[in-house]
């Protein structure tokens, strides 16, 4: 039978038992809470270090570009101010450049753009070569990305005008809607640059060169009369890569093209693409970039040409160009005549400049080409 004495030895050992129990409870808590801070401290340890990690490695990733490669080209850093005919006198910018005093300028242009995926890919490049180009962009393309458009204009690039939709049955119907379309690409322009008075510089899509194959060559024509009214230089490429041209051509193939078609030229004009299928073009960019310098060009914008008026003549012999009906180009040798500018039938919405009548040489010079040339 139990006494009184095992009951108390009972309940103390269940107290001492029920102690334990809250010692255990309360070391499991303190273990777990221990564990969730080392957890938390690790994670903010790794987030700090990848922090630190990304910034040296953007610090590492800028010092390359600006030291690779080892022989960088001589460029024109900044645009030398404009010394060149008004536009009312002589829009053609190929022509300025074919009476340029200066040797072995090289003025890579792109078209077509700008694009998420290649654009970037083309300013990469041209940033590690220390190389400025111009970028002929379309105005609806500028609406839909202006943030690349932004880093075309941040880096140093010009930003001409490629009409507002790059469409030749709605573009070319008349010099009103062409002209309509070439200041609703300005305004674009003016709005992603913020500048007041871009240059106003056009290409046209398809290029302007003169064909009876080409059936809107006329209205092109009579374009290029209301552009110059209006104080718009217009400029063609007298090389090019091929990547718009028959069948679609990888890297290699484009470097050999352009080769070929820059061969035995002083100044070079060289159209490029950077529309969202030309990714062989950004491949290509570099081995160009190389192959140009290699031959002792420098690289320049398009508002960068040292004019010698002593060297323009109307009786000066020149190339003419023709072209197909989808914007293609042969050469051919021929002698210049001049040209006067008249009034345009086009009224856009901007005030025109004075007229001018002063005659000018209607020299282009035309790509040199194995076939023929189909510009996208």
């Amino acid at each position: 039978m139990a006494t009184q004495t095992d009951f108390e030895h009972r309940r103390r050992e269940r107290r001492r038992r029920e102690r334990l129990r809250k010692k255990r409870i309360r070391a499991a808590i303190i273990l777990i809470v221990f564990i969730f801070v080392v957890i938390f401290a690790l994670i903010f340890i790794t987030k700090c270090n990848n922090k630190n990690n990304n910034t040296e490695n953007t610090a590492n990733e800028a010092v390359t570009l600006t030291t690779e490669p080892s022989i960088v080209p001589t460029v024109t850093a900044e645009p030398k101010k404009l010394d060149i005919p008004a536009a009312t006198e002589e829009n053609n910018l190929m022509n300025i450049i074919e009476n340029s005093s200066a040797k072995k300028y090289c003025y890579l242009t792109f078209d077509d753009g700008p694009t998420e995926n290649i654009t970037p890919q083309i300013l990469d490049t041209l940033r590690r070569y220390n190389v400025k180009a111009t970028f002929f962009e379309i105005g609806s393309l500028i609406k839909t990305n202006p943030d690349m458009a932004r880093r075309v204009y941040d880096e140093g690039h010009l930003i001409a005008n490629h009409s507002d939709g790059h469409n030749y049955a709605k573009l070319y119907v008349s010099t009103d809607t062409f002209m309509n379309e070439v200041n609703s690409c300005y305004e674009q322009i003016k709005e992603v640059t913020g500048e007041a008075e871009p240059f106003k510089l056009v290409r046209f899509p398809g290029g302007s060169f003169k064909s009876s194959a080409d059936s809107y060559s006329p209205v092109k024509q009579e374009c290029k009369k209301a552009m110059a009214e209006y104080g718009f230089y217009q400029c063609d490429w007298n090389a090019l890569n091929g990547d718009a041209e028959g069948k679609t051509k990888n890297a290699q193939e484009l470097l050999e093209y352009c080769i070929n078609s820059a061969e035995g030229q002083n100044n070079v004009v060289v159209l490029m693409h950077d529309a969202a299928a030309k990714q062989a073009t950004a491949d290509a960019l570099a081995s160009i970039i190389e192959y140009f310098m290699s031959e002792g060009y420098t690289f320049h914008r398009l508002d960068d040409i040292v004019y010698s008026p002593a060297a323009a003549s109307p009786s000066a012999t020149s190339s003419s160009s023709t072209g197909s009906g989808s914007g293609s180009a042969t050469s051919s040798k021929s002698t210049a005549s001049p040209s006067s500018s008249a009034s345009p039938s086009g009224s856009p919405s901007s005030s025109p400049s004075a007229s001018a009548s002063a005659t000018a040489p209607t020299q282009t010079t035309a790509p040199k080409s194995t076939g023929p040339i189909i510009i996208n």
